[in-house]
């Protein structure tokens, strides 16, 4: 049996505790400071109650502290680490080197794909650092995927959904030379979302203010079981600032798709009845590709708009006013969002009411039939997801017997077999009605609001005891947190690793190390970098510069490879602008990827 997890991301403790409802088996959540989403900081108070919640159903709370450090945030993020260790977290996630060098406590720590786990000789350098876990690339293809399994013990983690960054996470400093926001200090300020315009040499455009670096989003259902089979360990959903709805559909999605693989085993415990019938078109999404999974396709960006589509709905049959009659295959809804495309913008509007086949929306609308319509927010399933939750429990069984005139009550779980057990302090009458058998029953049944269902009770005398309401109701309590209590000893704690001490560090040493404090500069001049370059945050850039690489091409998108198409229409070197900035392409034909340089 393959054992995997699947990883949703949690903006806070709400969204945390519905992820975990839909079939999580682990969740990520911001540090109160110093995470790679800083508008997606929680307080420890709020962690803590997370983990606690998370455990009861042998699930993991991760948090994300995968910023690069300053030498004056260093005592107040060990300081942190201490506490999150202190409250029950399970693992951190992180970039900076320099924590390694702090005096940590025995917490487990996973390696954040802001290190750049794309190499395979890098990945397996971070392996000997003593990392349990390391997240890789979203870049990487599933043949490459397979090799470092190969080759790497560590847990691999993989994307599978989600918006993706159209550079190598931890490599982009767009945003940073632009506008003084650190991608690396989790305040990027989004440059590829922005429009740009690609001309020559001679002034050619070959793109005129189009969204070119907007990647739509990824959507790895197709390749699940590939994954599972290839030796992914934990199955990552992207979105720590997405919301409860958005969070527990795309989670129920791939719990579902799991759960229905043979030789699959889920990390968490319990089974989940879901409320609704998940599916990730219905929520935000750019439109969907797998990436680089399998082969390099074109139809990577949505050069119309970075924002929302949502599930194509339909055509435009015909519009009056501000009436819209549709030909769609669903229903529509008072107060669906619908869009569309029209000379390259996206507009927008809202669907006031519906009646006799027209749609009522909010302003005049100027649509040619034939319009291809997008629901981008779907009123009636919104509702669904904020009335209807799902349920997850852990199922047990009860047995009774009966012992000089106390009860003995037992549970166990039916997965995995773990047992607790309690007798009443209280001697109880024999009952004169037989009855009184069922009543039992259906008491110690009534699990509540706890983690557990009761599938069955068994009696193992023939003695019938009187056991008033509350005395049953007191000793099911009892029992249940007996049971958690056992379960909660005997989970399994992640430790961490041991660094090895002679390994040297195999890449590229420069700026791009992101060493910007004084402990990561020495961790790496202890692994055999003789010179530590300050990474760019400390230091002006200088021309050429490369602000991003990318596997990404511009013109492989445009169906203007250069391995197979000669361009004799252009002269290169190309260049990406807009209204401020010029940035000059180039192209690493040899090893498929593009760089945008200063």
């Amino acid at each position: 049996m393959r054992r995997v997890e699947l990883l949703s991301p949690a903006r806070d403790l709400a969204v945390g505790v519905e992820a975990i409802r839909n079939g999580a088996d682990a969740v990520y959540i911001g540090a109160p400071a110093f995470g790679a989403r800083k508008a997606a900081a929680n307080s420890l108070e709020d962690i803590r109650v997370l983990a606690e919640y998370a455990h009861r159903y042998d699930c993991r709370v991760f948090v994300t502290l995968n910023t690069v450090l300053y030498d004056h945030e260093l005592a107040s993020a060990e300081w942190m680490i201490r506490d999150l260790y202190a409250i029950g977290v399970d693992a951190l996630i992180v970039q900076d080197m320099g924590i390694l060098r702090m005096d940590l406590p025995p917490i487990c720590l996973h390696a954040s794909t802001q290190m750049h786990n794309y190499d395979l000789e890098r990945i397996k350098f971070i392996e000997r650092m003593g990392f349990r876990r390391i997240v890789l690339a979203r870049e990487l293809s599933l043949e490459q995927i397979r090799e470092i399994r190969r080759e790497v013990k560590a847990e691999l983690e993989v994307f599978i959904h989600g918006a993706l960054c159209v550079s190598l996470s931890g490599q982009c400093y767009l945003s940073q030379y632009m506008f003084g926001r650190s991608a690396n200090r989790g305040e990027c300020a989004q440059p590829c979302r922005m429009r740009w315009s690609v001309e020559d040499a001679g002034g050619k455009r070959l793109v005129d203010e189009r969204y070119i670096l907007s990647l739509k989003d990824l959507n790895l259902t197709a390749y699940l079981k590939d994954l599972v089979d290839v030796g992914v360990d934990s199955f990552k959903i992207e979105g720590r600032l997405k919301d409860e709805r958005y969070v527990a559909n795309v989670t129920a999605h791939y719990s579902s798709l799991l759960d229905a693989l043979s030789g699959v085993e889920r990390v968490g415990a319990g089974r989940v009845a879901y409320a609704f019938e998940p599916e990730p078109e219905r929520s935000f999404n750019r439109g969907h590709s797998a990436y680089f999974i399998g082969k390099r396709e074109r139809g990577l960006v949505n050069p119309d708009t970075p924002k929302s589509l949502g599930k194509a709905f339909g055509r435009v049959a015909e519009v009056k006013g501000n009436r819209l009659r549709a030909e769609g295959t669903e229903e529509l809804h008072n107060g669906d969002g619908l869009c569309y495309l029209q000379a390259g913008e996206l507009k927008g509007v809202k669907v006031n009411r519906v009646a006799d086949g027209w749609a009522e929306c909010n302003e005049k609308l100027s649509v040619p039939a034939g319009t291809l319509l997008y629901r981008n927010y779907d009123h009636g399933f919104a509702v669904q997801l904020e009335r209807a939750k799902s349920e997850r429990r852990i199922p047990v069984s009860m047995t009774v017997d009966v012992r000089a005139g106390r009860l003995v009550l037992e549970a166990v779980t039916v997965f995995g077999g773990v047992k607790a057990s309690v007798v009443s302090g209280e001697v109880f009458e024999a009952a004169s009605n037989p009855g009184q058998r069922e009543r039992l029953k259906v008491q110690l049944m009534k699990c509540g609001d706890t983690e557990y269902v009761c599938e069955e009770v068994v009696f193992l005398s023939d003695e019938v005891l009187f056991v008033p309401a509350a005395a049953a109701n007191a000793l099911r309590r009892q029992l249940l947190e007996a049971l958690r209590a056992v379960r909660e000893e005997r989970r399994v704690r992640l430790l961490p690793g041991k660094e090895d001490g002679t390994a040297e560090y195999p890449g590229q040493a420069d700026w791009r190390l992101n060493a910007v404090n004084g402990k990561a500069a020495a961790f790496y001049r202890e692994h055999g970098v003789a010179q530590v370059e300050p990474g760019l945050e400390k230091r002006l850039p200088a021309s050429p510069l490369p602000l991003m690489r990318t596997r990404y091409c511009i013109l492989y998108e445009l169906g203007r490879c250069r391995r197979q198409c000669a361009n004799e229409d252009l002269r290169f070197p190309l260049t990406l602008c807009n209204g401020k900035h010029r940035f000059r392409l180039e192209f690493d034909c040899a090893r498929c990827f593009m760089n945008i340089i200063l």
